[in-house]
């Protein structure tokens, strides 16, 4: 009897490290492969680092003397933001990505978690965390130091919570797991808004997974998830968030529109294989019910159809992430029960079949799924140059208190010079007011085109990207007030959409203007 108790002890204990032998397995393989993502910062990791650093400085986030960044942030600008500024402070820009990547590891643990619990099966756990780890998005959001990241890690910890909830024996256990839920989507969502999208997705799976007579406790979630969102809207300024929430999330007006149907298939792209597998949990034995593998199902398209609805391409890779944690579980599931039957084939029947089941499957999973992921995490990736900080630092002879910058993406500027530069003074196309008018579109390039001639601007960066015809319409005015300006710095450029390049003007009669090469 005692033997028997031991020996079932020692297997456990097995299984147990051979599970964290694979997930730690998993997580280094994740890092290797993120490791090799390389680029200088991107405009949203040096807004908001930019912007943490300033709210660090003011006396608060409600600090009249901050910009009004909650008017065009698509979160909260008290929370990440604020971790972000942190990060880089003490680790510089990788110090502000590995946040991001210590995020996905929690997501990918949590999303094992969460699996292990639905289909009561390490292996299809394991399987689930290894699938949703090297998705092209995964990897990208592991490196980028923006929302994303810790709101995927958050969604993933509710959905782990909610399988958690209906495994414990004491009701005040359970409810305690499905308040955790409510609170992470709720955290979730007031860092990143778009993640609202699944909040009726972790209530929905709550009270799918909890017998008939806990039906209410959805209720728990939903309280919890809008208490913790109003503890943290209120800390920050409500009404400017409430403009924010609108302009960047519910009623954005796309700024890259595209057709609905190219739009899901560049979704597919990025996500399709997983939810294929997906889907056949539909037709495969699991424990849990019909229920809760279509809510997993349905609300994973939530963010290709509401990016759909908007015809915008802007930030989709991003929020395919969002989609995996609700796939990878039933994906996983689904591999592990493929797994069970060759294994099956090899001790019962024809392990002649099992070898070829074997084969194609590896050959689909690595050609058809692993390296698409990593090429097209390359290809994200180099969506913005990797000269940035070689352009902008070669502003450092002219930078000064009075230094005046025009740039396409101010913010990176105000990043590598934010020391030097005040932020003040670097201007953007979207907005700038010059002798009484105002210009609040990058179509009224009037007023910054005056500010030139008049000789305004201390420097003049271009980089010809997302308002190329705005840079070239800037060129020009550029090139009729010579000598005024000379183009001190030109830098070809690669990008995934092709060639460009960054140019530098300098003001000639600047103090400094003549270092600048």
């Amino acid at each position: 009897m005692l033997s028997e108790r031991h020996r079932d002890d020692t297997h456990v204990v097995l299984r147990r490290t051979a599970t964290a032998v694979a997930l730690g397995f998993i997580a280094t393989a994740q890092w290797s492969l993120t490791r090799t993502l390389k680029n200088d910062v991107f405009v949203d990791e040096a807004t908001y680092a930019v912007a943490g650093r300033m709210i660090h400085e003011a006396s608060g986030v409600n600090d009249v003397s901050l910009p009004a960044f909650a008017t065009y942030f698509s979160g909260a600008p008290h929370l990440y933001p604020w971790l972000a500024a942190a990060a880089n402070r003490a680790g510089g820009l990788e110090g502000a990505r590995f946040v991001s990547f210590a995020c996905m590891v929690i997501a990918m643990l949590a999303v094992y978690v969460a699996t292990h619990e639905l289909f009561r099966d390490r292996l299809s756990g394991v399987l689930a965390a290894a699938i949703f780890a090297i998705q092209a998005p995964v990897l990208f959001l592991a490196r980028l130091a923006t929302f994303d990241a810790p709101s995927v890690a958050l969604l993933a910890l509710a959905l782990a919570a909610c399988a958690l909830s209906p495994h414990r024996k004491r009701s005040a256990a359970s409810l305690a797991w499905l308040a955790v839920a409510g609170a992470c989507i709720g955290l979730a969502s007031a860092i990143k808004y778009a993640a609202l999208l699944y909040l009726p997705a972790v209530v929905l799976l709550a009270v799918a997974l909890a017998p008939q007579r806990w039906r209410s406790r959805g209720l728990v979630v939903a309280v919890s998830a809008l208490l913790v969102i109003g503890v943290l809207v209120a800390i920050g300024d409500t009404r400017h968030i409430a403009t924010g929430f609108l302009a960047t999330t519910l009623t954005r007006v796309a700024p890259s529109g595209g057709r609905a149907d190219d739009i899901l298939a560049f979704a597919a792209q990025l996500g399709g294989a997983v939810g294929l597998l997906a889907i056949t949990a539909l037709i495969t034995p699991n424990p849990v019910s019909r229920w809760v593998v279509g809510v997993l199902l349905l609300f994973a398209m939530a963010a290709p159809l509401n990016h759909a609805r908007l015809h915008e391409f802007v930030s989709l890779h991003k929020h395919v992430a969002f989609s995996l944690v609700l796939l990878a579980p039933l994906a996983g599931r689904a591999m592990a029960v493929g797994s069970r039957w060759v294994q099956f084939q090899f001790e019962e029947r024809s392990s002649a079949l099992a070898l070829a089941a074997t084969g194609v499957a590896f050959a689909l999973l690595v050609r058809g799924n692993v390296i698409p992921s990593i090429n097209a995490a390359h290809r994200l990736y180099a969506y913005w140059p990797n000269l940035t900080r070689r352009a902008y630092v070669a502003l450092r002879p002219i930078a000064s208190a009075d230094a005046r910058v025009l740039s396409e993406e101010p913010d990176i500027g105000a990043y590598y010079l934010g020391d030097k530069i005040s932020y003040a003074h670097w201007t953007h196309p979207y907005f700038f007011e010059y002798q009484g008018a105002v210009a609040t579109s990058v179509s009224d390039d009037s007023i910054p085109r005056r500010a030139i001639r008049d000789g305004y601007f201390t420097a003049v960066v271009l980089r010809y990207g997302p308002q190329r015809a705005w840079a070239h319409r800037i060129e020009e005015e550029l090139l009729r007030s010579q000598p005024r300006y000379r183009l001190a710095v030109r830098l070809p450029i690669q990008l995934a959409d092709g060639p460009s390049f960054y140019e530098v003007w300098v003001r000639s009669d600047a103090v400094g203007s003549d270092v600048v090469r």
